[in-house]
């Protein structure tokens, strides 16, 4: 009688071993879409920067990088993630916060494309993407404009 309650307390626990480790997210494991989170709020942190030198497109690249930002944090709260963020310092004079936040953008594009989609995330990547390339379209002709 003790040998199967013995072999019954290990097989229950085998079990609950078993439910917990197959219950656990694999987006747990893929933070690439909380980094693009993070690139797409220092990219916008750096066009914010108030130059004066073309308003309405930073303003354009804004609201497509708010867009990104929106449809990425939807993803991190339905898999239960932190989504807190503190900006970049201020950032230098001249065309430099372009450069930076294209930089960014382009780390949060790359970011983004390899991070998985979880089936209840269906569509939030590509749309994210779409955000991205828009908001990347922007800054790519602000430079371009700004060096002619």
């Amino acid at each position: 009688m003790r040998i199967l309650k013995s072999l019954g307390a290990v097989v229950c626990a085998l079990a609950t071993l078993a439910v917990l480790a197959t219950a656990t997210p694999a987006r747990a494991e893929e933070p690439h879409y909380l980094q693009a989170l993070t690139d797409l709020r220092t990219a916008r942190d750096y066009l914010q920067y108030d130059t004066g030198v073309y308003a309405s497109e930073r303003h354009r690249a804004i609201d497509e990088i708010n867009k990104a930002i929106e449809e990425i944090k939807h993803a991190a709260w339905d898999d239960g993630k932190n989504t807190k963020f503190s900006g970049p310092g201020n950032a230098p004079n001249g065309w430099a916060p372009l450069h930076y936040g294209l930089n960014a953008l382009i780390a949060a594009r790359h970011d983004v494309s390899v991070g998985v989609e979880s089936p209840q995330n269906t569509g939030l990547r590509g749309r994210a993407e779409l955000h991205i390339g828009a908001a990347l379209d922007i800054v790519s002709s602000l430079l371009h404009a700004g060096a002619a």
